[in-house]
């Protein structure tokens, strides 16, 4: 019976990593930081963006993964079309492709905006960091409310052990 359920825990898991190695992580990363990302004319946010693409037998066999044509568009009108096939087994776990900005004006305004973006994500991290502060500090106040509400209940004789400590 031990080894059946050694078996099926094995083949389960073994099943779950088969399906997971077919999630391949392409992340699309700009230089500077803040091009918005687009594929076939949908924008996907600021880079880096991260899309992540099943991987058919077919796909394996070939050893590599085409995705649609990516895009990377600054704030400042620079453009740069992105590497869009890649090669599974020089990178087998996913891939990062930092394209950097093309050598026209107003580079600047990029690197401005990046900074400002990276700014921003400091910022919400910091608002983030502060509101789970805040929920745990009122869930301590919330449980320690009702452990006095239990124990006035209890020096009131309503409530008896196990409720009550002594």
């Amino acid at each position: 019976m031990i080894q059946l359920r050694f078996i099926l825990i094995a083949a389960i898991g073994s099943l779950a990593v088969g399906c997971a190695s077919n999630q391949y992580p392409v992340t699309i990363a700009s230089n500077p930081l803040g091009a918005q990302v687009y594929c076939n004319g949908q924008s996907f946010g600021y880079a880096p963006v991260t899309r992540y693409f099943e991987l058919d037998e077919g796909t394996k066999k070939s050893g590599y993964l085409r995705t649609c044509q990516w895009e990377l568009r600054w704030v400042s009108g620079a453009t740069a079309i992105v590497n869009n096939v890649y090669d599974l087994n020089r990178f087998p776990n996913g891939v990062v492709w930092t394209t950097p900005r093309p050598n026209v004006p107003d580079a600047h305004i990029d690197h401005q905006f990046s900074l400002q973006l990276q700014q921003n994500k400091q910022m919400n991290q910091v608002l983030q960091n502060t509101q789970a502060i805040q929920a745990e500090q009122e869930r301590v106040r919330q449980q320690k409310q009702q452990e006095d509400n239990t124990q006035y209940l209890c020096n009131l004789g309503l409530l008896h052990p196990p409720l009550c400590k002594n």
